[in-house]
């Protein structure tokens, strides 16, 4: 067994309550608005906007060893104040948005039908408006905030590849638990988001064993950031960065994605600019083993 380093010094439930009270939410907010990032007592304290010093003291020493470290200057946050502070801006805690389905330029990758961007409960969805095609992913709204509606789907494709990325390098989108990828189909998933012949689709699954969140996408979509994908779309006049991720993994109707019969955990993935193809062959660990171009 490994032998860790990390000491849990702190109960969650005394973590949150040292956060219950409003003065000390307001000191994190002030040092973290702060030039440099730092601050003396006298200096937080007027930014607080509390006149009792002793008062002022008592809120500041309950962060203080936690979420806020004393330094020769003054004060600074911690990463764990910045982590907090960071949630508040992101809006998971405070804000709430819900929008209309929008209507989309790009057609259903499946029927060649209209897509329609909804977002509800902190997550956006991308619909067929014909077939059982769609996917589903988490944003917090603020991601979302000065951001005017008809741009929320190229805001919420940016935040997917942010999330893809996270994944992509194993680390958990919610605790920063290790994830390993993990192959198989839709259709062994047993959603009910799967239009008839998109089931054989290779879903790669990322599974946290600290939190249990589970992260499920597919092939195409996870290997889209590899060089050589990326050099493909770029020599034949395509960014990569402009592709909207829900587009991929389907050609014509046509599932591009599946595992290799005899060929233990090995999958292959293709991708097409107007007549020309790419397919990867990969490995369980998503490592290419072999590319063609045709």
């Amino acid at each position: 067994m490994t032998e860790s380093h990390l000491v849990e010094e702190l109960d969650p439930e005394d973590a949150f309550a040292v956060l219950s009270d409003g003065t000390r939410i307001d000191i994190l907010r002030a040092l973290w608005e702060t030039d440099g990032g730092e601050a003396t007592f006298s200096e937080l304290r007027d930014a607080v906007g509390m006149r009792d010093s002793g008062k002022f003291n008592y809120h500041l020493g309950k962060l203080t060893g936690r979420f806020v470290d004393r330094t020769d200057e003054g004060y600074e946050l911690r990463s764990a104040g910045r982590h907090v502070v960071g949630s508040l801006l992101a809006g998971g805690f405070t804000m709430t948005a819900d929008v209309d389905p929008i209507a989309l330029d790009d057609p259903c990758p499946v029927c060649g039908a209209d897509l329609a961007f909804a977002y509800e409960d902190e997550r956006v969805r991308i619909d067929c408006e014909a077939c059982p095609y769609g996917n589903s992913f988490p944003v917090p709204p603020g991601a979302f905030a000065e951001c005017p509606v008809d741009r929320f789907p190229a805001v919420a494709n940016r935040y997917l590849r942010t999330l893809l990325a996270r994944a992509r390098n194993e680390f958990c989108a919610a605790c920063e638990g290790r994830v390993r990828p993990d192959l198989t189909t839709f259709d062994a998933l047993e959603t009910d988001r799967s239009p008839a012949g998109f089931g054989s689709l290779v879903a790669v699954v990322y599974d946290c064993d600290r939190c249990g969140m589970s992260t499920q996408v597919n092939l195409s979509t996870i290997l889209l950031d590899h060089p050589l994908v990326s050099a493909f779309h770029y020599e034949h006049g395509t960014d990569v960065r402009d592709v909207p991720l829900w587009r991929l993994g389907v050609i014509d109707g046509e599932p591009q994605s599946r595992l290799l019969d005899g060929d233990a955990g090995a999958a292959r993935a293709t991708y097409a600019v107007g007549e020309r193809e790419l397919s990867l062959t990969v490995d369980e660990s998503l490592t290419v083993l072999d590319a063609d171009r045709s």
